[in-house]
């Protein structure tokens, strides 16, 4: 039995339906990327329902071209698709599942780092042009080869030897994400990294060819591996091999970007340690990074990775506070993720007020509220805003604790200001 045949018929009712309708037009149709591979390494531990399939198509021969396939589908599905005719590629969405499909191509790079140019090719081309022979592997669904691997590079034989092998020589400098991802791949799988490519890799990072990437780019690979479960020994490896620094044109040494490299070690030790989700990571991440204003990341992010550079100021005037409303004062209007992550990194008594404040005082308010004070007579403005703030103060110190007490406070306050 040929080896993926038993796979084709666990595989999502749709991947077959597109394999049905390439194959009576004429063309042929390909399970790629990582899920080949995976299957070939660990059949009995594969997942048959993972969320994401990749299928390469080869319509050369049919007249048809892929947006008309993605056309075809939805007619018969309902489904939603997506079409990118400068990559020939699409995503078909049913629900939860997701797939993407790509007509098989070859691709000229016209200069380092910048996207490919691409074109029709067949299969073997196709995977040629991927970026590691194990990956590089391809699963026939159509035609007399059905359930046959297409493997042009060797990528079985790496996967036995357990390698991370790159396929051409130019492969870091024609796409330097691909350092990212060797690193990635190699410890996720717990593969080496095959000499060659070691070599070539540490080439590329001394010649500064990450630096030619944009931040988008850049920031992509790190959120990746920030949610991989072997982030911190993946995050060790960009850093001691200077991946990160090279993006900055920065030399490699016993400080990352001006933060001793074994301090920065330690607390990421510390966040995956206490289990934080992978966007606490890549916040933390960006605080030691030098991000600049045109960084495509969210406002949250930004303001949290600023609090975390100045995080000083914020432990300095935690240890001094002790009343919950000046704790609150403090810390109110700081993004949570960064309040989080100081909680982890501190410790003693500024640790206390953080959780404090996490998870009890970041939620107190009075039972008054402004339309309460507006009918009591209070107009709208400074004055309301004010009353307010010394409600919810008086809750969170314990001087008040009804409504009736709150009522009471708020004459007091009216008739001082009298």
């Amino acid at each position: 039995m040929k080896p993926g045949q038993k796979f084709l018929e666990k595989i999502p009712p749709v991947c077959r339906q597109i394999a049905r309708v390439v194959e009576e037009w004429g063309g042929s149709a390909y399970l790629v990327g990582g899920l080949v591979r995976d299957l070939l390494l660990k059949p009995a531990q594969f997942d048959i329902t993972a969320p994401d399939w990749d299928i390469a198509v080869d319509l050369r021969a049919t007249g048809q071209g892929l947006l008309s396939l993605l056309k075809k589908i939805n007619a018969q599905t309902n489904c939603r698709y997506v079409f990118y005719n400068q990559f020939l590629t699409g995503t078909l969405l049913f629900g939860d599942l997701r797939v993407d499909i790509a007509h098989t191509r070859d691709e000229s790079y016209p200069a380092p780092a910048v996207l490919p140019l691409v074109r029709p090719a067949g299969i073997e081309q196709d995977l040629r042009r991927r970026d590691f022979t194990i990956n590089a592997l391809a699963l026939t669904l159509t035609g007399k080869g059905k359930g046959e691997v297409v493997d042009p590079t060797g990528g079985q034989q790496d996967l036995q030897l357990r390698l991370v092998r790159i396929i051409h020589p130019n492969s870091f400098i024609d796409d330097p994400t691909r350092i990212f991802r060797c690193i990635r791949f190699a410890i996720r799988l717990g593969f080496e990294i095959e000499s060659g490519t070691l070599y070539l890799l540490r080439a590329a990072v001394k010649n500064g060819y990450p630096a030619r990437l944009t931040p988008e780019r850049i920031l992509y690979e790190l959120r990746c591996i920030c949610r991989e479960r072997a982030a911190l020994k993946m995050l060790e490896a960009v850093v001691k091999e200077g991946v990160l620094a090279s993006c900055w044109q920065q030399v490699p040494g016993a400080e990352f970007f001006g933060f001793p490299v074994k301090r920065l070690l330690a607390e990421l030790q510390k966040l995956v340690q206490a289990k934080v989700d992978s966007g606490l990571l890549f916040v933390y991440l960006l605080s030691r990074l030098p991000v600049n204003t045109r960084f495509p990341i969210t406002r949250e992010e930004r303001e949290a990775q600023q609090i975390l550079r100045e995080s000083k100021v914020i432990v300095s005037r935690l240890r001094r506070v002790r009343k919950k409303s000046a704790i609150y004062r403090q810390l109110v209007g700081i993004p949570v993720p960064a309040l989080q992550v100081l909680k982890i990194l501190t410790t003693g008594v500024v640790r206390q007020r953080l959780r404090l404040y996490l998870e009890k005082l970041v939620s107190v308010q009075p039972q008054l509220q402004a339309a309460d004070l507006i009918s009591a007579g209070i107009k709208p403005g400074p004055e309301l805003g004010r009353m307010l703030e010394r409600l919810r103060a008086a809750r969170l110190d314990g001087q008040v604790k009804t409504t009736a007490q709150e009522w009471a406070l708020v004459q007091r306050i009216r008739g001082k200001n009298v």
